[in-house]
Parts: C-alpha cells; sequence; structure tokens
C-alpha cells in the first residue's frame, strides 16, 4: 500500500483588486472568511479592510534598501508562517497575477503549495478611464523598473506599470 504524500503547507494569494472594498470579489471575501492566518503585502490599499487582522509587510519596504530585497524577505515570512500555521492568506493589491513578483516567487517556492483567488487588476481600471479598447489599439504593458529595456524601439500605445 503506498501512503499518501502529506500536504505541503499553503499559502493562499487573493488580489484585493484596484481600488475600494467595492471591487473586491467574492470568493476573496469567503477566503479571508476561511483562512484566520492573514497578511497583506501593504497596509497602504483601500480595500484592506476586508481583510481584517493580518500583518503588514510595509516595514520590509521601510527598512529595505533596494525593493528587489523585499520580495525574498516575505516569501520566507509567508512559507515560515504556513509551515506553522499550515495555512496562511496572502492579500496583494490588484490581481495576484498582475505584476506580483512575491506571487511569482512563491509559486516557485517547492515548500509550500499556492491557491490563487482571484482578484481584479488595475489593467481594467486603467482601460475604462482611458476609454481604450487594448486589443484593438494593440496596447503593450511595460514594466517602470525595466523601462529602458522593455520600451526600447517599441512604437504605438505604451501602459507603463511598476511606477513605484
Amino acid at each position: 500500500m503506498t501512503a499518501t504524500p502529506p500536504r505541503r503547507p499553503r499559502v493562499v494569494v487573493c488580489g484585493l483588486g484596484p481600488a475600494g472594498p467595492e471591487l473586491v470579489t467574492a470568493a476573496v471575501t469567503a477566503a479571508v472568511a476561511r483562512v484566520p492566518h492573514r497578511f497583506v503585502r501593504t497596509t497602504h490599499h483601500p480595500a484592506v479592510s476586508v481583510v481584517g487582522e493580518a500583518t503588514g509587510f510595509d516595514p520590509l519596504y521601510d527598512a529595505a534598501g533596494r525593493i528587489e530585497d523585499v520580495y525574498p524577505a516575505i516569501v520566507e515570512a509567508l512559507v515560515d508562517a504556513a509551515e506553522r500555521h499550515g495555512e496562511v492568506l496572502y492579500a496583494v493589491p490588484g490581481s495576484p497575477v498582475v505584476a506580483e513578483h512575491t506571487v511569482e516567487r512563491l509559486l516557485a517556492d517547492e515548500r509550500v503549495e499556492v491557491e490563487l483567488v482571484a482578484g481584479m487588476s488595475f489593467l481594467e481600471l486603467a482601460w475604462l478611464r482611458l476609454g481604450v479598447d487594448p486589443v484593438e489599439r494593440g496596447v503593450r504593458l511595460v514594466d517602470g523598473h525595466r523601462f529602458g529595456v522593455e520600451a526600447a524601439g517599441q512604437r504605438g500605445p505604451l501602459l507603463v506599470g511598476q511606477c513605484d
């Protein structure tokens, strides 16, 4: 008889959307209600109140010399907490799959299982407010941290994200 391998600790990653609580999905609300150990990437988000009591990673951003140094520290803290509690919630601004480097790192980390809970990204509001159909116009999304490389030689409409 083959034994069932033990379940890896889980990080449930939720997207808080690009604005206030009115744009948070029902699926995110359900995940928050289900998972008692909660973290938020930043407490400086208009929908953070939906998460309730949570630990924020703002002190890591404040103490870091470079933003790139923050991502591994967040992942280590989340993995450690997931190993202690079995499951933790991690809420991020916008969508967990749009320009979220900590989520990319979590997905690549074999120590944890990752569950993604969709949230609206900033892109939907940008297209709405700009009055642009990005597919029709052929808009290209460019990471502001890599603007010099990603936008080099490009023509046509660009939307620059990650402008922190």
